[in-house]
Order: C-alpha cells, then sequence, then structure tokens
C-alpha cells in the first residue's frame, strides 16, 4: 500500500506498546508466567493475539486459547505484573523514535498516542522518556466504547488533533491496530515488532522495518 505525499499528510498517531517503547516483551513474560501460577501451559500464539488489544476486548482472545481459565483473574494479574515493571523503570525507546517525531514537528504534523493501555501508564512512559512534550494529544482504551480493532481510538485521536483521518498516518505494531486504523480511513504504517506481517496485513498498510527507516523514506 503506497503512502500519500507527505504534504497530503497533517496528522501522525502513534500506538505505544512495541511502536513507541520496547514493553511487548513483559506482556508476553506476563501472560506466560501468570498462566504458571494458574498452571496451565500458555499457547505460543496467546501473546501475540494479546498485541494491542483493548482491556474490554481481552477476555474473549484469553478464551480462545485457555477456556477453561478464570479469565477475569488470570487478565488483571498478568497485566498488573505488565505495568508494574514498567512503571519501575524508564521504558527502552525502539530506534527512530526521536527522530519521527522531530520530523513530524519540522513539517507542522500534529501527533497523537493512541494507546490501549492506562492514560496513568502512557503519561509514566512518555514523560520518563522526556517524549510527553512531543505529542499533541493523548487518546487511551479509558476513552472509547470499543477497543482495537474497533477504530474508535484512532477516529477520536484525529478529531483530537483537528486531522481529518484520511490525511493521518498511523504508526502501528500489531494487527489489531493496523486494522483499526484502515477501518478509521487512516493512513497504516506497520513497525513489526514480536510478528511479522501477512499478506491479509500487507494489503491495507505501508511496512517499515522501524521507525528510522520510515523516517527517512516519508520525509526524503
Amino acid at each position: 500500500m503506497d503512502l500519500p505525499n507527505v504534504a497530503w499528510i497533517k496528522g501522525a498517531i502513534f500506538d505505544q506498546d512495541g511502536l513507541l517503547f520496547d514493553t511487548e516483551v513483559l506482556f508476553e513474560r506476563a501472560w506466560r508466567e501468570v498462566g504458571a501460577y494458574f498452571g496451565v501451559k500458555v499457547p505460543d500464539a496467546l501473546p501475540y493475539a494479546c498485541c494491542g488489544c483493548g482491556r474490554k476486548e481481552l477476555p474473549d482472545v484469553i478464551r480462545r486459547f485457555l477456556p477453561d481459565i478464570d479469565v477475569d483473574a488470570y487478565i488483571e494479574r498478568a497485566l498488573n505484573m505488565a505495568f508494574s515493571a514498567q512503571v519501575e523503570s524508564v521504558p527502552t525507546l525502539k530506534p527512530g523514535v526521536r527522530k519521527m517525531l522531530a520530523k513530524c514537528r519540522e513539517n507542522g504534523i500534529r501527533t497523537a498516542v493512541a494507546s490501549s493501555s492506562l492514560r496513568s501508564l502512557v503519561e509514566h512512559n512518555l514523560r520518563s522518556s522526556g517524549l510527553l512534550g512531543m505529542f499533541d494529544a493523548i487518546v487511551t482504551g479509558e476513552d472509547v466504547v470499543h477497543g482495537k480493532p474497533a477504530p474508535d481510538i484512532f477516529l477520536l485521536a484525529a478529531s483530537r488533533i483537528d486531522v481529518p483521518p484520511p490525511r493521518c498516518l498511523v504508526f502501528e505494531d500489531a494487527f489489531t491496530g493496523i486494522r483499526a486504523a484502515h477501518a478509521a480511513g487512516c493512513n497504516p504504517v506497520l513497525i513489526p515488532d514480536c510478528i511479522q506481517p501477512t499478506p491479509e496485513i500487507l494489503g491495507i498498510c505501508s511496512c517499515f522495518k522501524s521507525l528510522d527507516s520510515a523516517a527517512d523514506s516519508i520525509f526524503a
């Protein structure tokens, strides 16, 4: 999928986990360790299926893989473990984050974070990494009724930065996020983290190996 000319782009919306910060590994570890706590072996596909999902959407995902587990208790314990690991540290930035945000600013492109995580956690990560002032808006899973892959979070983020969705790039690492951005009428850009794209996903987005290479290409 080809991106529109950069002169047409007026907004850039960024996912958080696995896109801005190298945090998906914390969630993957939590899903597996808490599964062991409950005495079950977590299928390899479960952590990847959970990537990008909102809190409201997680129970249905978990039930597909672990139909006999106490789903609510499992989710609560795993998310608390992953959240605690982030709050206790400064998250590691993914390659190219500062370059991409600087390029957006230089080109008058308004920016937003659209993350399924808690607002308190998103703000902690942005503040502790020195990125908080580089975004014009923050939208989280707490702000919408339907999480990714529904388009709600990206529609709201585009509205908050006052840019029509077709003039927004959306940077995501998760398939659920790419589907949500596509459904919102935005221009999805995949930066793979834990899993490589499928033909279906490549058919609805552009793909770069990192934000660093995306910045070099988009703003060439």
